[in-house]
């Protein structure tokens, strides 16, 4: 079931100074992601940053999940854009490219864990920083 949910996020004083340090956006912006997603134990983080590089096969989930509940594997890419006007926001940054290459990292991820789970889901988690920062998570992206 794909669903999109938008929150009004209430930062920490540190994580809203790390968003406006130049170069500690996007780990600011995962460090938050993480966060969002184990809110009432709904997905236990297994992984951030998980790399690989092997053959023409390159690059990072930025936050490997998983729904105990279900068995789930939530692989979610994080998208944080300080000007949303200008570049379209976060959840614009996410293209067709970058689409097929999170199935191709994903695909990777299992064969290394042994495909140990029911399922597998692709997430969007994208923050528009500004006044009023918003977080949206986009479950389930096709």
């Amino acid at each position: 079931m794909d669903t999109t949910t938008a929150h009004q996020v209430t930062l920490t004083e540190a994580e809203r100074e790390a968003l406006i340090r130049h170069g500690a956006l996007g780990r600011a912006g995962e460090a938050l992601a993480a966060r969002h997603l184990g809110q009432d134990d709904r997905l236990q983080v297994l992984a951030r940053n998980w790399r690989i590089s092997d053959g023409a096969l390159r690059g990072e989930l930025d936050l490997v999940a998983v729904d105990p509940t279900r068995g789930t594997l939530v692989v979610c890419e994080v998208k944080t854009r300080r000007d949303a006007d200008r570049f379209g926001g976060a959840v614009a940054a996410l293209d067709h490219r970058k689409h097929r290459q999170l199935r191709s990292l994903t695909a990777a991820f299992l064969r290394e864990q042994g495909g140990r789970f029911a399922s597998v889901r692709l997430d969007l988690v994208a923050i528009d920083v500004g006044r009023r920062p918003r977080l949206t998570h986009i479950v389930g992206l096709g």
